[in-house]
Order: C-alpha cells, then structure tokens, then sequence
C-alpha cells in the first residue's frame, strides 16, 4: 500500500496515445455533447443505453441494522422509454406539505451559501390509490438482450451476496467461496437490491424480481408501471423508493447513467407490488439513497437533495460548481450517483457529459451531516479546464467507474482507463471523511468494471469484463485490493 499523494502531484497527465481497447471497439457508440475543455480535441463519450445502480449502487445500513455493501446503479441494457405523461397517469401522486426548499450549501471544497437552485417540480397529481396494472401500457420498451452477464453486486453481511445480469442471478451464503445460480431466463438484470438476507430484489428493463426466502424463489411483480423502475432503493422489506425516468437513459464506462430525462420518484409500501409517484420533488431526478424511512437524498442534474421527513419536504444540501461555459450556450449539469452511509451522511459522484482524449470528466463528494461538503477528487485532465479553480487530487482512472460507500467517513471506487492496452480499473480507497485517498492498484483479472460492492476497506467484491478475454468475473479482496481471487467466471 501506498500514499495516493506519495505517487500523484496535481499537474495535468499527457494525453494518452494508445487508442480504445477491443471493447470499445465493438460497442454501440453514440455522440453526445463535448465536454468544453479550452483547446482539448473534442470526441464521443461511448455510451450504452440502460440502470442502475449503480448503483447501484449504494449505502451501507443505518446504525444499529446489519451493515450491507450496496452496489452503484450497474448496466441495464436498453432501459426504457417511459413517457412522462404515462408514468403520471399509471402512478398516483403522495401528497406532499410544501414544494422543494432552495437552500443549502454549494460545492466548492468546503460547503458554502447556496447557489440558485434549480426550479422544483411535482409529480402529476393522480388518483388516492395506485393506478392499474393497464393504465401504462404502451409507455414502455423491453430490453435489448445486451446487458453484461455480470452487471451488479450486492453483500448483505460477510457471508450472504447476490450478482445478477443477463439472465441470472448468482447467491453465495459462504462469502464468495461458492455461488449458486438461483435464476436463468431472459430479463436483463442491472441491479440487485437486498435489506436483509432474505428480501431482495432484482431489476432489468420491463423486470422486477422479488424474493423473501434469500432468493430460493423469485417472484416476478406484474404492475405494468415497474418496467421504467431504475436506481431502486428499499428501506424495509415493504418501504422502498426507485427513480422512473421518461427517456432512454444512455451511460459511459463502469455502467453508470451519463444522462436521463424526465425522470420521477416512485414509493412502495407494500415491496414493490404497486407504486405511487412522490409529489413535489426537485425536477428529473436521476437517483435516490435513504438510510431510515425519514432521512434521504435525491440527486438531480447538478444538485443533491435533502429529506428528513420521508420525501414530504426536500432542502437543496450541494450545487455542483460552475463549469466553464465558453462557447457553450447553457450550461451543462453533470448527472450525480449518490450512496447513503449511515444517519446523514452520503457519497456522491457526478458525470460529466463527454469525453476528451479518452478522458470523462467527473468529481466526487462527502458530507457527514448533509450540511458540510468536502470535494474529494476528480479527473484532473478534462476538470483542469472545465473547473480550473477547484484543483483536487487525482480520482481512479480516466473514466469514472463504479463506487461502495462502507461507512461515512470510508468509501471505495473503482475508476477505468481505456487508454491502457484494453485497459485497467484501478481501486482507490478514501478515508478520513474523505481527506485520505489511498490507490491501492488494480483490480485483477478485470478492465472495465460493472459494479462494486464493499464491507470494510479490505474486504469487497467487484464485477467487470475482461476485454482481451471476453469472460466476465467476480474478483474478491481480502486485503484491500492488494491481491484479488477470481470466485466466477462467465462468459
């Protein structure tokens, strides 16, 4: 192991030279818009159309309930196209005390005033009880068959974890010593959510699973509105939120959103048989994290949001920074991936549009207590330009990848560099509430990495694709990323 700041000086890195490695050569590429980064050549971001996560990927549990690594919102291939006006005719509106408050602090380092906040919307009232299975009909696409054969993770406690992806469902109730295929049919799974050893559920395009016996039966639910469900969360075996976005939702490396439009936030009482749309949330919202049924976040398009009252009432906690807008006629808002650790505090990581010389811009974030923000790191190549004054350390790699909140002050992320031969997912770790980044080399055996999902800073699990080899694998650390094992493979 090895000081990240021993190995890292904050100058800018060369541009690589090495072009995308065979993976990137043989996906689907989409352009979008170019990160604004001075004299940088512009070039597409690859993007895949999908969620999460990812994590989706997420938090570790409150205090006082089991610890759990909750995986960032991983790749859900070909996710939907779930019209706005469908989604507020399938799901009835909760009510909500009053709109959206705009305070709370921006993002600079430490937290400062708030910046202008974005315009809150409510979701579209509706009727008093949930909408039948027939009123969204038509408002959704079915996946595509593309998902990764390993997509997400998810341990619960030491011995009880969960990976899914294209048609499976993988269980192991001895810490990854042996894992169990429990399902084998056609949805593409792209996340896998459990409170406990025995509730859980499984996500993937028109999909979702659910199980109460640990996964020795999945249940598929049959409203019709759950097709569009991403970024799902649950608090209890029968309280839990999901995000539902009303476009295609492209993503980049690592499996994580890149952007998505039209989004709402859904709540369930009763373990995702019906939901109901929250009303009076912050506009397209892109995920959400609750550590109890009272305290949450919702991330939207540069901002993360607040709630002490189970989604009643939201306060904006973070408003990314500015980026350079020169030559730019509106400003771009970066798509935030954020994970709850614990009563208060959360983890963020923010995606940039783009891409330049094979580097994506991204930052990441921590708070405590939701009040006070320290900027932890972010991709110095192509942020250098769009956020000269920020100055952090380096993050993992030249694309952001997947992340596991561990506790609130630990975190591990797993980056990509696709310059790099086929390229390689370096593991850093972050401790000290987010002051102490320490690279502890590359996860083995994997280039670009799905999902991540960690206990303790020296015990996790990640999932990912081998590019050279086209096998995709579980990779298990015992000592923080110093030596890996391979527990499956797949391909």
């Amino acid at each position: 192991m090895f000081s990240y700041y021993d190995a890292h000086i904050s100058t800018k890195p060369k541009p690589p030279a090495i072009t995308r490695g065979a993976r990137a050569e043989r996906r689907n590429r989409a352009t979008v818009k170019s990160v604004n980064v001075n004299v940088m050549k512009e070039m597409p971001l690859i993007v895949r159309a999908r969620p999460a996560a990812r994590p989706s990927a997420r938090a570790g549990r409150a205090a006082g309930s089991p610890r759990s690594a909750r995986v960032s919102r991983a790749v859900l291939t070909t996710l939907t196209a779930f019209a706005t006006a469908g989604l507020a005719a399938g799901c009835a509106a909760i009510s909500s005390s009053s709109a959206p408050q705009a305070a709370g602090p921006s993002a600079g380092g430490t937290a400062s005033a708030a910046a202008s906040s974005p315009r809150p919307s409510g979701a579209a009232a509706g009727s008093a009880s949930p909408a039948s299975p027939a009123s969204c009909a038509g408002t959704w696409q079915a996946s595509s068959g593309q998902a990764p054969a390993l997509s997400a993770v998810q341990f619960v406690d030491q011995g009880h974890g969960w990976v899914v992806g294209a048609g499976r469902i993988l269980a192991t109730s001895d810490g990854g010593r042996t894992w169990t295929r429990q399902y084998g049919g056609s949805a593409d799974l792209g996340q896998v959510d459990f409170v406990d050893s025995r509730h859980g559920w499984a996500v993937g395009g028109d999909t979702l699973l659910r199980t109460t016996d640990g996964g020795g039966t999945w249940t598929p639910l049959a409203e019709t509105c759950q097709a569009a469900l991403v970024s799902v969360h649950f608090v209890s075996p029968g309280l839990g939120y999901a995000v539902a976005v009303g476009s295609p939702t492209d993503l980049g490396s690592g499996g994580l959103f890149t952007s998505a439009t039209g989004g709402s936030l859904l709540r369930t009482t009763d373990g995702g048989v019906t939901w109901t749309t929250v009303a009076g949330t912050p506009e397209n919202p892109q995920t959400a994290c609750f550590a109890s049924t009272s305290d949450g976040y919702l991330g939207t398009p540069g901002h993360i949001w607040r709630t002490a009252d189970g989604g009643r009432k939201w306060t904006l906690a973070l408003t990314e920074p500015q980026a350079s807008s020169a030559g730019n006629e509106a400003q771009i808002l970066d798509t935030p991936e954020i994970e709850c650790a614990g009563p208060n505090a959360v983890w963020a990581l923010f995606l940039g549009e783009g891409a330049a010389m094979q580097h994506a811009p991204y930052l990441a974030y921590a708070s405590q207590d939701g009040r006070e923000w320290h900027a932890v790191f972010e991709e110095q190549y192509t942020e250098s330009g769009l956020r000269p004054g920020l100055k952090l350390p380096e993050g993992p790699g030249s694309y952001p990848g997947p992340f596991s909140a561990i506790d609130p002050g630990t975190a591990a992320f797993v980056g990509y560099t696709p310059p790099v031969g086929y390229g390689i997912a370096p593991l850093e770790l972050v401790s000290n509430r987010g002051y102490t980044l320490t690279r502890e080399g590359n996860v083995a055996a994997i280039n670009e990495p799905f999902a991540a999902a960690f206990l303790s800073s020296a015990r996790g699990w990640v999932v990912g694709e081998n590019l050279q080899t086209r096998a995709f694998s579980i990779q298990a650390t015992a000592n923080s990323g110093r030596t890996w094992t391979t527990e499956y493979t797949t391909r």
